[in-house]
């Protein structure tokens, strides 16, 4: 028994002193995605040294030179819960090297850890850490950014321009990577970096932040009766909260974190919302009305928070009866208030001949069409 206690000893010792040998040799280096290492991207909340992205497009950028690159997520409350229905709400996110897409994964746990490279020569250049799928169904967090033992990360360079995005699943990516519209929604085939909002930003060399859910509208989220409104999906209720996910994340609830407005200052900020209270307004002269007041309302509350960006309200990529009723709004805020800064867009409807997504939703050909748009319009704003 001494003999076997002995040798148990002598194990649990060489076993301590290889751990501290792991420690101490380490060709690893890993840093937190705070301030000093990334820059955010989109709406984010860093909490015990991991930061938190929620909205579609939302994470980080950094600049690199190392041989190695590991990214550690941390998934919310539902990433095991999700994973056993059958994965149509986990987090889906990417990582880019240089505008190359090197990850696309969903967090299946609450903690994962990727290779997004390792090899012997060093790499250098911009990295993009994006979760590509909406708030509503799943937060994501980044955790840990690991390189070998001589990387070095520093934060992306700020963008001289800065675009807000203010919309429903369109701007979310909704099915753009299932092109069968008889097909239902799935974060796995939700992509936000192939949406006419992502496609703008990047034309014009410009930051985002996208504010985005699926369903969602002014006075009514998506009905499948027009008899009956939808009154718990709405923008304007949660636009000043970080976002709207009922999972936890650090034991916190996205909606109930009041965003700061003085983080993200947009040049232009670009509403696209109504195409889901159509499904509720459906022609109505009363409900209409109530969406073009509500809609005043909504303007003069980002213009609140905003006092120096343009204002462009845009509609119609899946559908534009309401399109009316945004014009009658930005003109009505125009004639009561004075501010000019305010203009509107009429999309182009989604066409067969460039495909249908699930559940009718666009292709990625569709939105580079509207980006095209979209472009040009902000150019002829702005100058840019």
């Amino acid at each position: 028994m001494k003999k076997l206690k002995s040798i148990f000893c002598v194990l649990l010792i060489a076993a301590g002193i290889m751990e501290v040998s792991a420690q101490v040799n380490s060709e690893t280096v890993s840093f937190t995605a705070d301030s000093s290492n990334v820059k955010a991207l989109g709406r984010t909340f860093y909490s015990n040294d991991v930061l938190w992205a929620g909205y579609s497009s939302s994470g980080a950028a950094f600049n690199i030179s190392a041989k190695r690159l590991d990214v550690t997520f941390a998934g919310d409350s539902g990433a095991r819960v999700r994973r056993a229905e059958g994965q149509t709400g986990l987090a889906r996110v990417a990582v880019f090297v240089n505008g190359e897409r090197r990850l696309d994964e969903l967090l299946l746990k609450q903690e994962q850890t990727f290779t997004v490279f390792d090899g012997s020569e060093t790499v250098e250049g911009e990295v993009l850490v994006i979760k590509l799928s909406e708030a509503a169904n799943s937060m994501a967090g980044i955790k840990r950014i690991t390189t070998d033992k001589d990387g070095r990360i520093s934060p992306a360079a700020a963008k001289a321009r800065r675009i807000e995005f203010i919309g429903d699943s369109i701007t979310c990516g909704y099915g753009v990577d299932d092109e069968d519209r008889n097909h239902h929604f799935s974060t796995a085939t939700e992509d936000s970096t192939k949406t006419y909002a992502y496609k703008t930003a990047a034309a014009l060399d410009a930051d985002y932040s996208m504010v985005s859910q699926s369903g969602w509208g002014i006075i009514s989220g998506y009905t499948g009766n027009p008899s009956v409104k939808s009154d718990k999906q709405l923008m304007p209720d949660y636009y000043d909260k970080l976002a709207f996910c009922g999972n936890y994340f650090d034991g916190k609830q996205a909606q109930k974190i009041d965003w700061d407005f003085s983080l993200f200052v947009p040049d232009v900020i670009v509403i696209n919302l109504g195409t889901n209270d159509d499904s509720y307004c459906k022609g109505d002269a009363k409900k209409v009305s109530e969406f073009t007041d509500a809609y005043v309302r909504f303007i003069k509350d980002i213009r609140a928070k905003n006092p120096d960006s343009f204002i462009l309200c845009t509609l119609g990529i899946m559908g534009d009866p309401l399109f009316t009723a945004v014009q009658n709004a930005a003109d009505s805020y125009r004639a009561e208030t004075g501010d000019e800064r305010i203009d509107t867009l009429h999309f182009a409807n989604q066409q067969m001949s460039d495909g249908i997504a699930a559940d009718w939703h666009p292709t990625e050909r569709t939105h580079a069409k509207a980006a095209a748009l979209l472009t040009r319009k902000i150019s002829e704003i702005t100058g840019w």
